[in-house]
């Protein structure tokens, strides 16, 4: 392979690999992200509407704040009327995911650097079977849709072509482009995801002991999108179909203990990603009644996981970090990455409206 080639394919090889990474699931606490991991999901809990936010920082090596992907992800979600029985009902949800990747490397002295873009907003309804009158064993169907964005960052971006011609024309300073100058239709791309279909089943099995299961595909019958590798018009892909799965399993011992297995599956053709987790909480009543949770797993991409969660009440906060234990830390470096978040419940009780009552006095 001659030095164009060589040069060429490590810039396609960056930004192909930006959008093919975005259509990927990648989350250590994979449950928090609720709508945006199964559509099943929304408005599975007892309460008004739930809110939350998962912020991601990954392949970062030199420190936080300059990660490689930085995939923040907001989530609304809430019950919204009682379905054809009363004890099923329809819940809502709604998420925006910002996907950013920054590519960048070193060809004679000269840094090449800039980042691709992929924001996402996706919406949808769950409809909750109940398989009993008290709502212990339900399963949830739910449906969702959206669009994304490709966009490029206001940076320096060298192109195929300024590459060719510094090589060409040896000595030569590399000629750069901006956004404003790309031949891919100026700044951004419009996408459409498509549709994904989610199941959650859960089981309240008793009071100390619960499960839940969860199947979701996404990107079905997905209209073609946009890719950036074409020179000068840029070009059209389908989306290919994903797969994900989840289990989480929690019980509650005799001394108190509470231990969470959980398990994380997905497959993007060609390749797969899993994730096993165990999680052990205390329960604390000073200063604050809360669970602590802290727990390990392991992800054969990203290697070990570190977890910690905290319940108080309505909230919940949870923090994780990731360690390279694989041959990808000769690349990103042994700090992986690393999540922060919370979720809130919000509970507005109705106040009561008595009927007048009419006291006759005695005569």
């Amino acid at each position: 392979m001659n030095k164009r080639r060589i040069v060429v394919f490590i810039f396609a090889l960056f930004v192909s690999g930006g959008i093919y990474a975005q259509d990927a699931f990648h989350y250590t606490f994979f449950d928090m992200t609720q709508v945006a991991l199964n559509p099943g999901l929304a408005g599975g809990f007892e309460g008004t509407a739930r809110i939350g936010g998962v912020l991601r920082e990954q392949d970062y090596g030199k420190g936080f704040g300059l990660g490689q992907y930085r995939s923040p992800v907001l989530f609304v979600d809430a019950p919204l009327i009682r379905g054809f029985r009363k004890q099923d009902w329809v819940g809502f949800g709604f998420a925006f995911q910002y996907d950013q990747q920054k590519f960048s490397y070193l060809y004679d002295g000269n840094n090449i650097t800039n980042a691709m873009i992929n924001t996402s907003s996706f919406g949808g309804l769950s409809y909750h079977f109940a398989l009993d009158k008290k709502r212990k064993n339900v399963i949830a169907i739910g449906v969702q849709s959206g669009s994304s964005n490709v966009s490029f960052k206001d940076t320096e971006l060298v192109t195929p072509e300024s590459l060719m011609n510094f090589i060409q024309n040896p000595g030569t300073s590399i000629s750069k482009s901006y956004v404003s100058q790309l031949p891919i239709d100026k700044k951004k791309k419009s996408n459409k995801l498509g549709y994904t279909i989610g199941a959650v089943y859960t089981s309240h099995i008793s009071k100390i002991k619960s499960l839940r299961l969860g199947l979701s595909v996404s990107s079905i019958g997905n209209r073609l999108s946009y890719s950036v590798l074409e020179q000068n018009s840029g070009g059209f892909f389908r989306r290919k179909l994903r797969y994900a799965a989840f289990s989480i399993y929690r019980t509650e011992l005799a001394n108190g203990l509470i231990l969470e297995p959980r398990v994380f599956f997905q497959y993007l053709q060609p390749s797969w990603e899993a994730s096993a987790q165990m999680m052990a909480g205390v329960r604390i009543n000073k200063p604050t009644s809360m669970i602590l949770f802290g727990g390990l797993g392991y992800n054969p991409i990203n290697g070990a996981q570190f977890l910690i969660s905290a319940e108080v009440k309505d909230m919940k906060y949870f923090f994780s970090f990731d360690l390279n234990l694989t041959d990808k830390a000769a690349v990103s470096g042994a700090a992986s990455a690393f999540e922060l978040g919370a979720s809130y419940i919000l509970k507005i009780r109705k106040r009561p409206n008595p009927d007048p009552v009419l006291i006759c006095p005695n005569i």
